[in-house]
């Protein structure tokens, strides 16, 4: 073989072999990485929300902090610890009912997010309970839960609501992620049955589902990325994101359930809400669309009719 052949195949295996190898070993891991592990206190914090580029969502926050001024007097801080020793801050605004609501937003957004959320609860004089997820704002923990290990969150809270607040009705109210968390909690055995209702916005079929097309709208390499995440997960917290989630949690949720989704959404496919949808075992549930607006979005599309929606599901859960 002639010299210029070993120059050749060495280039090729330089320039292009070892680039794809390090992308296949060390670039899934770095994804995870940025997308799932908060890197510094000031990650995921109370501050700013996610994405100060995006304008709906610096109104959203402009509307949460709002909120958030107008009821500085009925605020309280708390904290509890959860199962797997993590402490979990959440804020509480109490309007002197014996009904809450928790409401858990998207990752990678605060409690201060979930806010923005508030508005129809609160006219409705129900007490208010947002939670920074662990990882997120005041919270502890490194890295997100990708919905299955905030579960254990949820349930501190609501001992802590129940025992110590002496709350006695309790509605759920997810955001994307946040739905996925509250699902978990909905479909357990030892779910308190002061639980009375779920009302879910943008609800995936499983992370993995919302990963592929959250990668694929970065142009990243989903095969290897997903694969990647499915391993880490798997390993770190022994589920398996693909085949496991809402899913496989709404067959055995039987609360009064009350779904919003977008016919635009391009994360929580129409066809998979439908799904949802179906395999839901409640007896109580209904699905409203919105004909348009991005996943996670809906109150800033038409908050009149959103809050209409979720009043009238107070209504009907709380009659």
């Amino acid at each position: 073989m002639p010299l210029w052949s070993y120059f050749l195949i060495g280039g090729v295996l330089f320039f292009l072999v070892l680039p794809a190898i390090l992308m296949f070993v060390f670039s899934p891991s770095w994804v995870y990485k940025a997308i799932m592990t908060r890197r510094k206190p000031s990650h995921w914090s109370r501050e700013e929300p996610s994405d100060r580029n995006n304008p709906d969502m610096l109104y959203m926050w402009d509307e949460a902090l709002r909120f958030r001024k107008e009821n500085k007097d009925k605020e309280e801080e708390f904290s509890v610890t959860t199962s797997d020793g993590l402490k979990i801050a959440s804020l509480y605004f109490d309007f002197g009912s014996e009904d809450a609501v928790i409401i858990m937003p998207g990752r990678p957004e605060s409690c201060i997010y979930s806010l923005f959320y508030a508005y129809p609860y609160a006219a409705k004089g129900i007490n208010v309970c947002a939670i920074d997820a662990r990882a997120h704002g005041l919270s502890e923990g490194n890295d997100s839960g990708v919905g299955y290990k905030e579960q254990e969150d949820i349930m501190a809270v609501l001992s802590y609501l129940i025992n110590v607040k002496k709350v006695k009705r309790v509605l759920f109210h997810g955001i994307c992620v946040g739905c996925s968390s509250l699902s978990y909690v909905a479909a357990r055995e030892d779910c308190p049955k002061e639980v009375k209702g779920l009302f879910t916005d943008g609800m995936y079929i499983t992370f993995y589902e919302t990963l592929r097309h959250r990668i694929a709208k970065a142009k990243g390499p989903v095969p290897i990325v997903l694969a990647s995440f499915r391993r880490i997960i798997k390993k770190k917290y022994g589920i398996d994101i693909k085949n496991e989630g809402p899913i496989t949690n709404v067959p055995k949720i039987h609360l009064p359930v009350q779904m919003i989704a977008s016919k635009e959404d391009i994360f929580s496919l129409p066809k998979y809400t439908e799904l949802l949808y179906e395999t839901l075992a409640s007896e109580d549930k209904k699905l409203e669309w919105w004909e348009h607006g991005k996943h996670s979005h809906l109150r800033r599309v038409d908050p009149t009719h959103y809050d209409q929606v979720v009043s009238d599901f107070v209504d009907h859960v709380l009659k």
